[in-house]
């Protein structure tokens, strides 16, 4: 089972989580190392041979500032240099505010590790809400009657948002860019189970497409080959 699902089976495990903690994050992030372990020869190495450690909720330092990373593979100590980051981004409703936030924490968060090191592979995944009466957890939302929209556009708008971000091949391009994105859609209305988005009307992304997770996870093995695979 591959992170979307198994994202998928926590949230219908834990129904009316705050997408605001840290428990879903750290639950994805566990499921990526889990799929990069598996589709990851040389990351695999390095991890069981303890060259390489993965991290939750880790501070990462350049010289003038430190920064909270969801997800870090780093080499161990002494140096304990970052080789692959990621940072998980939710957007459950008010997509038109929520996707301009989520966009430049991803630039922000991209420069800051290539900052740390040029060859830092940094990767972000967008969970997307595809439902229109999402109602989170706090006292305020309660009973919380939304405006009617287009969900469907919203989404689309959405997803074409982080799918045209250019993506980052070599150490020597702009440190605001991502070397991986992937978008994963859901349904999910803060108390009945949620389901994966795979519908075309919803432009989720094809398996073709660089920002759909399988696409995600053979970039990282293969620029991670390329640039530690001998480390």
């Amino acid at each position: 089972m591959s992170a979307p699902e198994a994202y998928i089976e926590w949230v219908n495990a834990h129904l009316g989580f705050n997408p605001r903690s840290q428990a879903n994050s750290n639950a994805l992030s566990g499921f990526i190392v889990a799929d990069l372990r598996h589709d990851c020869p040389a990351l695999l190495t390095h991890l069981d041979s303890e060259k390489l450690v993965s991290a939750d909720n880790a501070d990462v330092r350049t010289k003038v500032t430190t920064r909270n990373v969801d997800l870090v593979l780093k080499e161990t100590k002494p140096n304990e240099l970052v080789r692959v980051s990621v940072e998980n981004k939710t957007i459950m409703a008010a997509h038109g505010k929520a996707r301009k936030n989520r966009y430049g924490d991803i630039i922000a968060y991209c420069n800051h590790l290539h900052n740390h090191r040029r060859e830092c592979i940094a990767a972000g995944v967008v969970i997307i809400n595809c439902s229109a009466t999402y109602e989170n957890p706090d006292e305020f939302a309660k009973g919380l009657v939304r405006p009617r929209f287009d969900m469907r556009k919203i989404v689309r708008d959405t997803v074409k948002l982080f799918a045209d971000v250019p993506l980052r091949n070599n150490p020597d391009e702009p440190n605001d860019q991502p070397e991986a994105m992937a978008v994963i859609l859901i349904d999910y209305d803060g108390q009945k189970p949620a389901r994966l988005v795979v519908s075309a009307e919803y432009s989720a992304p094809e398996a073709s497409s660089p920002i759909h997770y399988q696409s995600f996870i053979r970039r990282l093995c293969d620029l991670y080959t390329r640039r530690f695979g001998r480390a």
